[in-house]
């Protein structure tokens, strides 16, 4: 049997096909019109009538038949309404309409982005311990943006930097070490804009050397192969991060963490090809540090770039509760019985937060 994505013409309907085919399964692409990129990744594209010719639902019987298509995938709204009111009066037995219809989907998610932003509100409200934050609609939609960028911090980590930013006294640049695709470091990006903090500095050298976690088991240290070309990741991190250039504010360095900083702290400034020219303050009032894992080298980022951070200044350490290996507990442990260096400590979505006093 066989699913058909009828009209094959939009990105969802390409990662359907993309998707099953991975599985194994049969599954037959059409349109009304001509897909180029159907046709280029995928090759057959079956040519059907629009759903208002007469010879529409003919011919999509006929398919139906002759390619033993069981289902029926519709990724455009007024198709999927059409299909679905055809195979009720039809009767059409043994196809059945797959999927919500794209509409119906996007208000659901819509529904749910809200009703988590205000489930979350108390929490983020904690976070800001008393201080005026972000609302719920505010909230709701960062973090919506946020989570879309693929990344390994969950949402309550997000949140919680929500919380912090309403309860930051610092000003300064915020630095982040470590940034894969760039969830953190657009969330980082619209709260410091938000808040009026200082300019976005991105480190991440984004190479299999230097992502490779040796004190951690061997099946995370496998998972390098997946990543393919880690140029991929960088052109990921562009992907996300471009479209909010452009205000001088925001840049990044393909580099080490020890190299990075040794541009940040001499120069003051970064220049990219992408982001232009940006100056910071090199005093640090959000530091992020979210890369190699093992702990000489997060010890090495502490050592690094803590002694920029501003008194009232936020330390986020990722990943000190780990699975996979305890660098960044060690770290923050020794962070935590420095106490008269914190003024506030708390764990959420595995990060360590910690304020400067």
């Amino acid at each position: 049997m066989a699913t058909l994505v009828f009209p094959a013409s939009t990105p969802e309907a390409w990662d359907e096909i993309a998707q099953a085919r991975r599985r194994g399964e049969a599954v037959v692409a059409a349109a009304s019109v001509a897909v180029p990129e159907v046709t280029r990744r995928f090759g057959e594209l079956v040519s059907l009538p629009f759903i208002h010719d007469a010879d529409f639902t003919p011919r999509l019987a006929a398919l139906l038949k002759e390619r033993g298509i069981d289902r029926i995938l519709c990724p455009v709204v007024v198709v999927h309404r059409f299909v679905e009111r055809w195979l009720k009066e039809q009767q059409v037995q043994g196809v059945a309409l797959v999927g919500e219809s794209p509409i119906a989907r996007q208000v659901r998610l819509v529904g749910e982005a809200m009703a988590q932003g205000q489930a979350l509100m108390p929490f983020i409200e904690a976070c800001a311990d008393g201080h005026d934050c972000a609302d719920a609609m505010a909230s709701a939609a960062l973090l919506r943006h946020g989570m879309g960028i693929y990344g390994e911090s969950d949402i309550d980590k997000l949140a919680a930097m929500i919380g912090i930013f309403a309860d930051l006294q610092a000003r300064g640049d915020v630095v982040e070490i470590g940034a894969l695709m760039g969830r953190t470091a657009f969330t980082l990006l619209a709260l410091s804009r938000r808040a009026g903090i200082g300019p976005l500095l991105v480190v991440d050298p984004w190479s299999a050397e230097h992502a490779l976690q040796k004190d951690s088991p061997r099946a995370l240290q496998e998972i390098d192969s997946d990543w393919g070309d880690h140029s991929r990741l960088v052109q990921g991190f562009l992907l996300n991060l471009l479209p909010f250039g452009g205000g001088g504010d925001l840049n990044y360095l393909r580099e080490p963490s020890h190299l990075g900083h040794a541009r940040y702290s001499d120069a003051g400034e970064v220049v990219s090809d992408e982001f232009g020219t940006t100056r910071y303050a090199r005093r640090i009032a959000v530091l992020h540090i979210d890369g190699n894992h093992d702990f000489d080298a997060v010890a090495r980022d502490c050592a690094l770039w803590l002694p920029h951070l501003a008194h009232g200044g936020w330390l986020i350490l990722d990943d000190y509760v780990w699975a996979h290996g305890d660098g960044p507990q060690r770290m923050g442990d020794q962070l935590l019985r420095e106490t008269g260096r914190w003024t506030r400590a708390f764990v959420a979505g595995k990060a360590l937060f910690l304020h400067a006093a």
